[in-house]
């Protein structure tokens, strides 16, 4: 099985991918992470993925964001997986093929006000159009990317305040219905 998470920083990509992949039995891919080893090869900097993004730019990274997943679609095309998308990257029309070639596309959508306390946990992220009022800054971002998440997920997790270990059993569940049907 091929399984593709999205939704925004902080829903839980990664922490239910890990869960979901190990369950799974099959190997976890994260975009952060997939990015890095990308710039390393192409530019023999390691580098992290802020770091990336601070120093070459928005046009580079999402070059490079673009890159990684045409890389994941030729590189595991006979392969499952599950592969933790980055919050930005659905929303590029040229990724969204992409994205629909690779697998399940399941989006982590997450009660706003239990988002923005995971989110701000790490600090007023760089991105926040209003760093001074996060929560409109939340609200702007939900307007914009919610709409394009749920239009391209085959499937939608609701996340209010459960356990990963809950989140985990409900994608297990929706999964095994999809594949039913």
């Amino acid at each position: 099985m091929k399984i593709v998470l999205i939704g925004m920083k902080g829903c839980g990509k990664t922490t239910i991918g890990r869960l979901l992949a190990e369950e799974l039995h099959v190997p976890f891919l994260d975009a952060d992470t997939e990015i890095e080893r990308l710039h390393q090869r192409e530019r023999g900097e390691s580098l992290s993925f802020r770091q990336i993004f601070q120093q070459y730019g928005e046009a580079y990274f999402h070059a490079l964001d673009s890159k990684t997943l045409q890389h994941l679609a030729r590189e595991y095309v006979h392969r499952d997986f599950v592969f933790a998308c980055g919050g930005r990257t659905p929303l590029h029309p040229e990724n969204q093929a992409i994205l629909a070639s690779l697998g399940t596309i399941l989006f982590l959508n997450v009660e706003p006000r239990v988002l923005l306390k995971r989110i701000l946990a790490q600090g007023v992220p760089a991105f926040f159009p209003y760093p001074d009022d996060p929560e409109r800054s939340l609200e702007e971002l939900l307007r914009e990317r919610a709409p394009v998440y749920s239009k391209l997920a085959h499937l939608t997790v609701d996340i209010g305040e459960g356990t990963y270990q809950y989140v985990l059993r409900t994608v297990l569940r929706k999964l095994r219905d999809c594949e039913q049907d």
